[in-house]
């Protein structure tokens, strides 16, 4: 939640329990306008300032000065108010920025006069990302934004602190988001009331938080598996109470790959179209101008081609700035691309000038796409992106791999989604990114629609499993999208005039925004309406169990996996999968 409040008449906007940012927050800030004011001043005429610099050494500038003192006076007193104005602005930004952190809030104060007050409520936290713009690299500090469900944009951002002060309070918000914090609290108190004698051997022992391991290894809300049996996981009184999760690598971007990657895009095709038409059009028209001449209608046409792929030359400039400025982004957000897996979810680093530490926990991902473009198919590159509440449309913070060829693809997925509750999970994403057709299981755009989606009729499906919903569409740019049944919020069927004829459909998932949509267009309208119903009932369960504050405890997560087995079962207890 984010909010621009003032306090109530009489009430202190401050009080100790308030801290403030590093004092250099506002010149890491700021630091273009502690280049630009000087810039301006000494830019603009600046032939006076060289007549000044000449005097200066010839001596005749206090010749000038003793006759003219007012003048310098003034200049001087100028100069120096504007200084004066800007470094007090600085120390007010800072003195009037501080931030307080609660068991149930995160709050940013600042403002000089007008003043702002936004606040992200920690249980609603879905991602907390740590980032060093240029100047705080060299500075050590880092600033911290704050993504919540509730919005589409960061709810609050605390900038600056020093970055291992930075980390050590994201490590902190990310346990109290994930219950881990209340759960430690828990455990130091059961330690002190066993110590003192109360507890008895027989008392059930705590249950570890939500999202954090058990002593099996197992992580609740991350997919482990359930006993076979359908018993709940053994939990002994002298069972280890909690174990950390130690870090470990997932994947990393070569630099050589990441260029490729930024290279082979559609602003390379696009230079190489003006580029191809312009020379072209400039060599073709020139010779046959010269070879006929320009007397014969044949080289005057030559000689206006000449001219016209002349004339589409210069245009590459703008273009081509466009697409560096394009690919620099690119390639800066995938430069040094690192992805290890922590106790708090999915950690990325990346960055060239600039560097951000992101942590995308797996509970908070709401859909995740592989996307593979025409021009990498050739080199089997992927990218992945992901849906995560208050992350908004932008696609920069949204990458979960820039680009990575299948087995990278596969390490990543599993993290976002352990456990698709199928026999060989790997053949079925696979299947999803390269396949076409039924004969796996996937839909596909009836026949009599073939009008309609003459290209990708035949990779125009979805395929279900107990745990979540694929949705494979493409041809020459491949796409796989998957979302968890619980993360369903909504799903809706459009049918245009066309489609009633044909009895088809269009299939939507609502999600929060995003960089993309989950939707598949002309399907078969009893499958659609077959997949309506399954939804229904399914994904409302699966939202009433797991759609809370905290990822589930492990006898909630038990409860929850035999109760979507049962919801998902279809008359006679055998499972109802809908298959082609």
């Amino acid at each position: 939640m984010t909010q621009a409040e003032t306090d109530e008449p009489g009430q202190k906007w401050f009080d100790e329990t308030w801290t403030k940012v590093h004092p250099l927050s506002p010149f890491v800030r700021g630091w273009l306008t502690v280049i630009a004011v000087p810039g301006i001043i000494f830019g603009y005429n600046w032939e006076i300032w060289a007549d000044l610099w000449h005097m200066y050494r010839s001596g005749e500038l206090w010749d000038q000065v003793d006759r003219h003192p007012l003048i310098f006076l003034a200049g001087g007193g100028g100069m120096l108010l504007l200084l004066i104005v800007v470094f007090g602005g600085f120390v007010l930004s800072w003195w009037f920025t501080r931030y307080k952190i609660t068991d149930e809030h995160v709050m940013v104060k600042s403002g000089i006069f007008v003043r702002q007050h936004r606040q992200a409520r920690i249980d609603r936290v879905q991602a907390v990302d740590l980032r060093q713009p240029l100047l705080a690299r060299f500075t050590g500090l880092a600033e911290l934004k704050f993504e919540v469900a509730e919005g589409d944009g960061t709810a609050a951002t605390l900038a600056f602190l020093k970055k291992p002060q930075a980390e050590q309070l994201r490590a902190d918000i990310m346990d109290r988001a994930s219950g881990k914090a209340q759960w430690r609290q828990q455990q130091a108190e059961a330690a002190g009331t066993h110590a003192a004698g109360s507890a008895h051997d027989g008392d059930p022992r705590p249950v570890p938080p939500p999202g954090v391991e058990d002593a099996g290894g197992r992580v609740p809300g991350a997919g482990y598996s359930v006993d076979p049996g359908g018993a709940a996981p053994e939990q002994g009184p002298h069972a280890p109470l909690f174990q950390e999760v130690p870090d470990r690598e997932v994947t990393r971007v070569p630099t050589g790959r990441l260029v490729g990657s930024v290279l082979m895009g559609w602003g390379t095709i696009l230079l190489a179209i003006i580029a191809g038409f312009g020379l072209i059009g400039a060599v073709v028209g020139g010779i046959v101008s010269l070879v006929i001449g320009v007397e014969d209608p044949l080289g005057q046409v030559g000689s206006a081609v000449s001219l016209i792929g002349a004339g589409i030359l210069p245009s590459l400039i703008p273009v081509g700035l466009v697409v560096i400025t394009m690919y620099y982004q690119q390639f800066s957000g995938g430069f040094r691309f690192t992805a290890t897996m922590t106790g708090a979810g999915l950690k990325m680093r990346y960055g060239l000038l600039e560097t951000t530490t992101q942590t995308v926990p797996p509970g908070r991902v709401q859909a995740l796409q592989i996307h593979q473009p025409l021009l990498w198919r050739p080199f089997g590159w992927f990218r992945v992106l992901v849906v995560v509440a208050g992350y908004g449309v932008g696609e920069k913070r949204s990458v979960l791999l820039p680009v990575g060829r299948m087995q990278e693809v596969m390490a990543v997925t599993a993290e976002m989604f352990p456990d698709l509750k199928v026999p060989h999970p790997e053949q079925v994403v696979t299947e999803g990114l390269l396949g076409s057709g039924t004969e796996f299981g996937f839909t596909e755009v009836p026949r009599r629609a073939r009008i309609f989606d003459p290209i990708v009729r035949r990779r125009r499906g979805f395929f279900i499993t107990p745990s979540a919903l694929m949705f494979r569409d493409g041809r020459l740019s491949r796409r796989l999208t998957l979302m968890a049944h619980e993360r369903i919020q909504s799903l809706a069927l459009q049918q245009g005039p066309w489609q009633r004829a044909k009895r088809l459909a269009d299939i939507q998932l609502h999600t929060p925004a995003g960089p993309f949509q989950m939707q598949l267009s002309n399907q078969d309208l009893d499958a659609a309406q077959w997949l309506f119903e399954h939804e229904s009932r399914h994904a409302a369960f699966a939202r009433r169990m797991s759609d809370r504050n905290h990822w589930m405890l492990p006898e909630e997560l038990h409860e929850f996996e035999r109760m979507v087995s049962q919801v998902g079962s279809g008359p006679g207890g055998e499972p109802d999968e809908r298959r082609g």
